[in-house]
């Protein structure tokens, strides 16, 4: 499973989308969401020398809803109100009745829980800890550390006192929630714990792993006393019956297994899905099962009988799956793309709450229809340009927009379409955009004032296109080549040859070299005059396991530093002319998303994933300048002005910001009026 989860970590920022992956009968399946599983790394504060708290500037870019996948949902005990956990690091507190958000619970993590009392939210966060909050203040009460990965589920008993999480560690860990200790930490399964699930007497915890066993536990001495097997996938989820005499497990096999908890038996297969079951749920009253499955749909079985009740939701067949892929992918990319879909029931049985992606539907169990539907934000933008003259910003947004945007005014002065690209770039005369992506096999030239196709250039799958700075050559980055070609006629210059394909390209404003990243984690130096290789700066690492990958790069003006961020936090200064480390400073918590150099070449810019800060560092001493906060998800894109003033900054929480270099003074936000208080 070590080998999985490299590759997993390997693909966590190929330009803007995100890969996942998972084990489904030995084959790794990249799915493309906006939910990233991070590896958290745990940083030492900061003294930072000056620290800027700001607000947003423009007050119609409000987005209360949730920004990315939504991977679980609990309703309270009295029915009244439910909560949504997502990988954009909140949960939310919502009405049922009137679908009101109530509260935002920021830095939560990915999955949380209600207690049967209703009184505290137990979440999942990214550092691998387990957080209490008060539901009624919002105040974090306690944390709970114990885990050395990923937390995947967590369990409460009914009276409250004992909480169970699972783990990509492959433990099952016990915790009393008066004091905060653990108890007992148990262990057995081979690989990940997807699911946990503890019996409402609080005596007996089952649980679900990646190696397609449930073992049902005994909590008073932590003796395992059964293993159940059956399943020929990954098992994804688990639930016990309130009477704690039956158990329910769901798989990568696509099927639903019903077992007798007193002699292992398996009692009957529920058939029904045509993908992995995501979530499990049992009705209060023991007698319906709600399943959530990787198809969109939300199911409905009676759990004596095994027949299915209802469908929610329309299903997404593989045919249809497979005809939104995009149709000229790089070499060693594998895709699908599912929409997960994960449900709670009420404790009356009348009201399914459900979530796909981060749009969350109420549904009436009666009629099958829907009550409610609360949408989610998912404009984001992936990249963010200032033009040459400063005078308009060009962004790539998640709806494979292009927008070109008035700096002065903050309106959208037009907008390209096309499908899957995934990376842009402006000529320094500002009379052309340049659009590389996975739709078909060209690189595209735009005319920057009317918006008119100009001309297409024959390329494979590409990540990453860039312009020279004196305008005459184009690079593009396709499979494991960069393409050097004169602009004009699309003669090709320069072939530079890879090992592995290359995600990534940034190039000196001086014109004489470029850098390259691959995604088997190697960074790379060429002279852009001839095309030759001067060294690698870093090389492939993606069959050592224990490797920290790179998460984005940049090279300055002057050719004489790289830039890389990691991530696990850290940024490494390279020599060019040695390939020596200059330095190495830890800069965020987790990831480094995206990295900038201002043009005079004192100051490197970085942003990250989930702690959605930007920070600002002197290159010459390694030091803190200051910390800019205001975007409400990950930093996903960092451009600075040709002057050196001006920041821009691009969000997965659906806004762009420009901000003071001197002072770190927000000035705009910018955001797509499509998504403004949706």
């Amino acid at each position: 499973m070590s080998i999985i989860k490299s590759i997993l970590q390997l693909h966590l920022n190929k330009n803007y989308k995100f890969q996942i992956a998972y084990v489904i009968s030995g084959t790794v399946l990249f799915f493309l969401t906006q939910f990233l599983l991070p590896v958290a790394a745990q940083i030492n504060s900061v003294n930072e020398i000056h620290r800027i708290q700001s607000k947003v500037s423009n007050k119609k870019c409000q987005f209360p809803h949730h920004f990315a996948s939504i991977k679980s949902l609990d309703i309270s005990p009295d029915g009244k109100t439910f909560i949504s956990a997502s990988s954009d690091n909140t949960i939310k507190l919502w009405d049922v009745s009137t679908g009101k958000l109530l509260r935002t619970f920021k830095g939560t993590g990915y999955r949380g829980l209600m207690s049967p009392d209703g009184k505290i939210l137990i979440s999942a966060s990214y550092d691998n800890a387990i957080k209490l909050w008060d539901i009624g203040t919002g105040k974090l009460l306690r944390t709970l550390a114990g885990h050395s990965d990923s937390i995947t589920s967590l369990s409460m008993s009914q009276d409250s006192n004992i909480l169970v999480s699972g783990s990509w560690d492959k433990t099952i860990k016990i915790w009393d929630i008066s004091t905060g200790n653990l108890l007992r930490t148990l262990r057995g399964h081979l690989e990940w714990v997807n699911s946990v699930a503890i019996s409402k007497d609080g005596k007996n915890v089952i649980s679900g792993s990646s190696d397609k066993t449930i073992k049902l536990w005994d909590i008073p001495t932590g003796k395992l006393v059964t293993t159940l097997k059956g399943h020929s996938n990954m098992v994804s989820a688990v639930a016990i019956s309130p009477d704690g005499k039956t158990i329910f497990s769901g798989s990568g096999d696509s099927t639903i297994k019903v077992w007798d908890i007193g002699t292992g038996k398996l009692l009957r297969t529920l058939k029904g899905n045509f993908h992995m079951v995501e979530s499990l749920a049992v009705s209060s009253d023991g007698e319906t099962l709600v399943s959530g499955g990787w198809d969109s749909t939300i199911k409905l079985w009676n759990i004596k009988t095994g027949k299915l009740l209802r469908t929610f939701g329309k299903p997404i067949k593989q045919s249809e799956l497979s005809e939104s892929l995009p149709k000229n992918l790089p070499s060693g990319t594998v895709l699908s793309i599912a929409s997960p879909s994960t449900a709670a029931i009420s404790p009356n049985g009348n009201i399914i709450v459900s979530a796909s992606k981060s749009n969350i539907q109420i549904w009436n169990v009666k009629t099958g229809e829907i009550i409610r539907s609360i949408e989610g934000h998912s404009d984001w933008f992936q990249s963010v340009l200032f033009s040459q003259d400063n005078k308009n910003l060009v962004s790539l947004n998640s709806s494979d927009t292009i927008n070109i945007w008035d700096k002065r005014t903050g309106n959208t002065i037009r907008s390209l379409k096309d499908k899957w690209v995934r990376s842009v770039a402006i000529s320094p005369d500002v009379k052309t955009i340049v659009t590389g992506g996975w739709g078909d096999k060209t690189i595209k030239l735009w005319d920057f004032q009317t918006g008119k196709l100009i001309r297409k250039f024959e390329d494979g799958g590409v990540n990453s296109v860039a312009v020279s700075p004196d305008g005459n050559i184009l690079i593009s980055a396709s499979n494991e080549t960069i393409k050097l070609r004169d602009i004009r006629t699309g003669k090709l210059l320069h072939k530079l040859n890879h090992s592995f394909p290359v995600s990534f390209i940034d190039i000196s404003k001086d014109g004489n070299h470029l850098v390259s990243r691959t995604i088997g984690d190697e960074i790379i130096l060429w002279n852009m005059g001839t095309g030759k290789l001067i060294r690698t700066l870093k090389k492939e690492t993606v069959y050592d396991t224990n490797a920290i990958l790179v998460t984005s790069i940049a090279i300055s003006p002057d050719s004489s530093t790289v830039v890389s961020g990691y991530l696990n936090g850290e940024i490494i200064l390279q020599d060019t002319s040695t390939g020596k480390n200059i330095r190495t400073f830890k800069s965020h918590p987790y990831g480094v998303y995206t990295l900038a150099i201002s043009p005079d070449g004192n100051t490197l810019v970085s942003g990250s994933y989930y702690d959605n800060k930007i920070k600002l560092w002197d290159i010459s001493t390694g030091k803190l300048i200051r910390t800019l906060e205001g975007h409400l998800y990950n930093v996903s894109s960092l451009a600075i002005s040709s002057d050196g003033k001006t920041l821009a900054s691009g969000s997965h929480d659906n806004t762009m910001k420009l901000w003071d270099m001197n002072t770190g003074t927000l000035l705009q936000t910018f955001c797509n009026s499509a998504q403004q208080n949706k």
